[in-house]
């Protein structure tokens, strides 16, 4: 998540000094281009923050079950059983599409 959160930062710089460009380019091809590619970078900037949004929200759900798994009267092998089947589901979600 950590990495993310820096190539979001890192997205959000770019576009600024894009835009900064843009608005002192003598050139209007240049400018034009500088435009176009802040726009970009603020798109991708704003696909990444639906992404660690998403990721919050299923790391607390996730968070949510555990904690009430834990708490549970059940047998400590049936809770045990449940909790790994969650953790490996949670994992599974962030493998990569094939």
């Amino acid at each position: 998540m950590k990495d993310l959160k820096l190539y979001l930062d890192k997205l959000h710089s770019d576009s600024e000094h894009c835009l900064t460009i843009s608005k002192t380019a003598l050139n209007d091809k240049k400018r034009e281009v500088f435009e176009t590619l802040a726009a970009t970078y603020r798109k991708l900037a704003s696909d990444i923050e639906a992404v660690i949004a998403t990721n919050t929200i299923l790391d607390e759900e996730r968070d949510k079950r555990l904690i009430g798994l834990l708490g549970k009267d059940n047998s400590d092998a049936d809770n045990i059983d449940e909790i790994a089947k969650l953790l490996r589901r949670s994992s599974e979600d962030l493998k990569p599409d094939e």
